[in-house]
């Protein structure tokens, strides 16, 4: 199971090796929206981790289902061109958020030994438009 403190040092090593603004932590959106409001730049938002379980009582499996968000301020009234620019820098950014977790092009961060289990059928990244009061990007889910 990840622990609150081990994910918490995780979102900080995201943040240190990625050039990201900044990092909230939370458990729903009205507490992120809180957390994160008029943060400038890209920031990382990320949800705490869902622990369950699947099998059977004497053989079971642990699971974690992470949730992180990549986002910007919204340029309220911008033009097309310019959300597009919004959305593509996210986008690089959550791209390069998943490639730095999974140990993939060129990270050798040993980061990928929290995540043995992870069924890679279950990563999904999403565009997320008007989240946390304003905010525009892309999520990342993984079930691990």
């Amino acid at each position: 199971m990840i622990r609150v403190k081990q994910f918490d040092d995780l979102c900080k090593t995201i943040v240190d090796n990625l050039e990201i603004n900044a990092y909230v932590l939370c458990s729903t959106d009205e507490q992120g929206s809180k957390k994160i409001k008029d943060k400038p730049g890209i920031n990382l938002v990320a949800v705490y981790p869902n622990h369950s379980f699947t099998g059977e009582a004497d053989s079971y499996r642990s699971l974690h289902e992470m949730l992180f968000y990549m986002v910007t301020k919204q340029k309220e009234g911008a033009s097309n061109e310019s959300e597009i620019e919004q959305y593509a820098t996210t986008q690089d950014a959550v791209i390069e958020m998943k490639e730095f977790l999974f140990g993939e092009n060129g990270y050798d961060n040993k980061l990928c030994h929290l995540f043995p289990n992870i069924n890679i059928s279950s990563v999904n990244i999403i565009p997320e438009y008007n989240i946390f009061g304003g905010y525009l990007g892309w999520s990342l889910a993984l079930e691990a």
